[in-house]
């Protein structure tokens, strides 16, 4: 007795819904989901950390309505989850073309904030925490960073994103010295002092006051005794004795925090690893 009446009850309920609860239960086909609907299912992935399928509902709604508030929306949160998703060339493109669509945008400062994290993410490994360091990496996409985070706080210098821009800006320019010092030290160690010592000046020139200005300018220095110029050589030195007492300090303590990063205890290094992704 008790079957049949719960029976009678969903047939009744059923009946009185109509077709209308059993179609909703059969998935839209793209071509007739609107605007709102690709934008909610993209930002409900979006927000579960779901990248590529965030990705793949940003690009259906781009695709289908190529304008609108909702695709207009779409490109930063699009870009940002390319970014996530570890396409930073994806992310710079999206971001380009937002910027060329809607130059006036009140969140342009983002969009040059992200393409500047998405080109600084192309050369970076999960593994600079622990042992290796970019600047043993080839400088391109760090250049390009630097170009855009520079170009943010040129034209938004009071974004909310400068303070974090100009904190780049000074990791890329030592990490690019230091990069470039290797390079030098290569053409010494090859006995190519000429090449050392050009190689040495351009970091002096370019990258003034970096974490490895007083070893470039040692570097410069030997390189010129090696090619038997003392003259210069002694110049060199007169430099160094000039700059010691005032770079020395602030050198000492950039490259004592690196001493003490390297220094971590591998717990403590793995910790850091994961609070990052909680960040």
């Amino acid at each position: 007795m008790k079957k049949t009446l719960l029976s009678a009850l969903i047939i009744a309920t059923l009946s009185l819904q109509g077709c209308s609860s059993l179609t909703s239960l059969v998935a839209k086909e793209d071509s007739e989901k609107t605007a709102e609907e690709f934008y909610s299912s993209a930002t409900t992935a979006f927000k579960a950390g779901m990248w590529d399928t965030a990705i793949k509902e940003y690009e259906k709604l781009k695709s289908f309505y190529p304008y609108g508030d909702y695709t207009e929306q779409s490109y930063t949160e699009l870009a940002y989850a390319y970014y996530r998703y570890s396409e930073p060339e994806s992310a710079i493109r999206e971001l380009d073309e937002f910027m060329r669509l809607f130059p006036k945008h009140p969140n342009i400062d983002y969009a040059l904030y992200l393409k500047a994290l998405a080109a600084d993410s192309v050369n970076k490994s999960w593994l600079d925490k622990f042992i290796t360091d970019p600047a043993n990496r080839d400088t391109k996409s760090a250049l390009r960073a630097f170009q855009y985070y520079n170009e943010l706080i040129k034209r938004f210098p009071n974004s909310r994103y400068t303070v974090e821009a100009t904190k780049r800006l000074i990791v890329l320019k030592n990490q690019m010295a230091r990069h470039e010092l290797l390079v030098a030290q290569f053409y010494f160690d090859k006995q190519a002092y000429l090449a050392a010592a050009n190689r040495a000046t351009y970091v002096l020139e370019n990258y003034p006051q970096s974490v490895v200005t007083l070893d470039s300018l040692a570097l410069l220095e030997q390189a010129y005794q090696k090619l038997e110029m003392p003259d210069i050589a002694q110049d060199v030195q007169k430099v160094i004795a000039l700059n010691q007492t005032r770079l020395q300090p602030t050198l000492e303590a950039a490259k004592q925090k690196q001493l003490e990063n390297q220094q971590k205890g591998w717990w403590e290094k793995t910790t850091d690893f994961f609070d990052g992704f909680a960040r």
